[in-house]
């Protein structure tokens, strides 16, 4: 009995080999595009599909700054170490700090000074506390620290703001006035 053509071994040709790996890689291509609900489309096209989402190349995972930004609302008070938000990761610390760059677009030491302002500003807003306590409990280390970090970040010193705020909200605020530009 002889065996079919067909359901012979194929033929020891090194070409035919590279045929059908390279046929196999192209469907294996295509079957992605299938399962990932895209159009097919013509390969002569140059540039990205704009159907597709963009995603951040090196950022963080969703799970990853999950992570992040529950550590440091629970530890703002204290001293945060790129080391340990980075060992939330599983990352290295230099991985760490170009990964949350790249996903938010800000260091994690920028990041963590924003917060501790934020804080600053609620708590300003919201107890008669004096600029010391609130920065200690905002974790500056002194008032000079709380004043210089707010002043950077929002270009008027605490205290300005403060006053600021409390004449706003009582009505007697500073009355708006038209300003004629100096051309």
């Amino acid at each position: 009995m002889q065996i079919p053509q067909s359901a012979q071994t194929p033929p020891a040709d090194p070409s035919a080999k590279r045929t059908d790996v390279s046929r196999y890689r192209a469907s294996e291509i295509d079957l992605e595009g299938l399962v990932a609900g895209q159009a097919p489309r013509n390969p002569d096209q140059s540039g990205p599909d704009p159907n597709l989402r963009q995603i951040a190349v090196g950022g963080l995972a969703p799970w990853q700054m999950r992570n992040v930004q529950a550590y440091v609302d629970l530890y703002l008070r204290s001293t945060i170490r790129v080391e340990a938000l980075a060992g939330l990761c599983n990352l290295s610390s230099g991985h760490f700090q170009r990964a949350f760059k790249a996903s938010l677009g800000e260091t994690p030491h920028k990041y963590v000074t924003r917060r501790r302002m934020e804080m600053a500003c609620r708590m300003m807003a919201g107890t008669d506390e004096p600029l010391c306590q609130i920065a200690l409990e905002c974790g500056m280390t002194d008032q000079a620290h709380l004043t210089n970090s707010f002043r950077r970040l929002y270009g008027i010193a605490p205290n300005a703001w403060r006053k600021r705020m409390l004449l706003e909200g009582s009505g007697y605020g500073v009355q708006e006035t038209t300003v004629a530009p100096l051309n």
